[in-house]
């Protein structure tokens, strides 16, 4: 799956969560939330590597998790930017790949 359509999806996603939990998806919306989505991978990870509660998981479980909240940030990383109208491949090797030239 490429990054465009893995966008669409996500902003598929997205677009219920706003209808089905009667929210307002607005400018700030979108950089809270990632927000949001990153404290809960702290969290997670703080369990996972002994730090912080694990609430009677699993390592496997907790590992999950850690998974799970990645899949958040990484959506919504990909909401914002939609929202922000940035391509992020372009954004990707203007950045990142123009090291390896």
């Amino acid at each position: 799956m490429d990054l465009n359509e893995l966008t669409k999806k996500v902003v598929m996603v997205s677009d219920q969560y706003e209808k089905n939990c009667n929210i307002k998806r607005d400018d700030d919306w979108y950089i809270l939330k990632l927000q949001e989505e990153l404290g809960e991978l702290t969290q997670n990870y703080l369990s996972y590597t002994l730090r912080g509660r694990n609430r009677n998981l699993t390592n496997e479980e907790l590992k999950k998790n850690i998974s799970n909240e990645l899949a958040d940030i990484l959506g919504q990383v990909l909401l914002f930017a939609n929202h922000h109208d940035i391509d992020l491949e372009k954004s990707m090797e203007d950045k990142w790949f123009s090291y390896l030239k």
